[in-house]
């Protein structure tokens, strides 16, 4: 039997607009592979750049205490890469797109609300002008894929037909 395309199925690669495309298939999975590296090189030196607080971030990174929670960020970050850079560009289908969209939102809100505890709160958070490089680098590369999954999941810019 040949394999035929489910009911309802749309083409992602004619439907979405390439920057959508390149920023799921390619920006993005780099960015978290970048995030896992981090995390596994450097544990102590992530968790200073989350926190802004050197203090704070030596207790945070306890090796023997909790290294292995930056290991599952670590495979997290990974898993994000993969889906992105492999069964995104593997499956042709609008409504998986749709779906591990929805899932990566569910994960880029936890990531930003915990952002936000890492330095304090959102008081803290929001005070932009006080942002390290570090801070910003995490913005960009969370903010603009997380932009790309809304419009995706809202079909806005999604060619119709």
């Amino acid at each position: 039997m040949p394999d035929m395309p489910p009911l309802n199925s749309r083409s992602t690669s004619t439907s979405l607009p390439l920057a959508y495309r390149l920023t799921l298939l390619v920006l993005e999975p780099l960015f978290a592979l970048n995030g896992a590296l981090m995390v596994f090189r450097d544990p102590a030196g992530y968790a200073a750049g989350m926190t802004r607080d050197l203090e704070l971030a030596s207790r945070a990174h306890d090796p023997r205490a909790n290294g292995f929670l930056y290991t599952q960020l670590g495979a997290a970050w990974l898993l994000f890469a993969f889906n992105e850079a492999v069964v995104l560009r593997l499956v042709d289908d609008l409504r998986v797109w749709r779906l591990l969209c929805w899932g990566m939102l569910i994960s880029d809100v936890v990531f930003v609300i915990s952002s936000a505890q890492a330095v304090g709160g959102w008081e803290t958070f929001v005070r932009f002008r006080v942002w390290s490089a570090f801070d910003w680098a995490a913005f960009v590369s969370t903010f603009g894929p997380m932009l790309v999954r809304v419009l995706v999941v809202l079909g806005i810019g999604v060619r119709k037909g």
